[in-house]
């Protein structure tokens, strides 16, 4: 019994333990996601890369909008030359993302031989992969990531693991359950390090 008593000691010990360790990653890592938010500023670069979120029935969601908007800025202010729309096509809908966006931001005034669709990409690390994919097509070295704030730093992690330097315009607006999202992202960090230090390991 004295021996059972003492594993179950050591399991609450290293579940205490890492407990600490997950409360004191996500305190860090949720300080720097809404650090590169606040101080996040564009700059001119080769093109601009737009990543996508939902399309509902043909038409941008609020969330999509809300980056198209950025988006249309960004062009007017001449950060970039193109744009780079990114975003695939979700089940029941009949358009990609990067579609819809192209529709909505020709309304807009942007010509549309500045918008390039890619439309293949349903996660972050795709849009950005497939988005570099055309980059390099076009000679591009170095684009503005237009997402919302906090979403922000994984994107440029992102990127800049794909060999991207970047800077970010992001959307200002703060959602509602602003918590929630913020410590996704912080998964999603930790998942991304996680995977690229197993693909360093391997060599993949």
């Amino acid at each position: 019994m004295r021996a059972w008593g003492r594993r179950i000691r050591r399991l609450l010990t290293a579940l205490a333990a890492l407990v600490l360790l997950a409360g004191a990653y996500f305190g860090l890592m949720s300080g720097k996601v809404l650090s590169v938010w606040r101080t996040s500023h564009g700059v001119p670069s080769d093109c601009a890369i737009v990543l996508g979120a939902a399309a509902w029935n043909g038409k941008p969601s609020p969330a999509l909008r809300e980056r198209l908007d950025i988006a249309v800025e960004v062009y007017r202010r001449k950060l970039a030359s193109h744009l780079i729309l990114s975003g695939g096509r979700a089940a029941g809908e009949k358009l990609s993302e990067a579609q819809v966006m192209k529709n909505y931001l020709v309304s807009q005034g942007v010509p549309a031989a500045a918008l390039l669709v890619e439309d293949r990409s349903y996660s972050t690390m795709e849009n950005l992969e497939n988005s570099k994919a055309i980059m390099d097509r076009e000679g591009y070295r170095s684009a503005v990531l237009v997402t919302h704030g906090f979403h922000a730093l994984r994107a440029s992690l992102m990127a800049r693991s794909l060999g991207i330097r970047t800077s970010v315009e992001p959307v200002q607006i703060r959602p509602i359950n602003l918590k929630y999202y913020v410590l996704r992202e912080c998964a999603g960090i930790a998942f991304f390090e996680v995977d690229a230090l197993r693909r360093k390991w391997l060599g993949t």
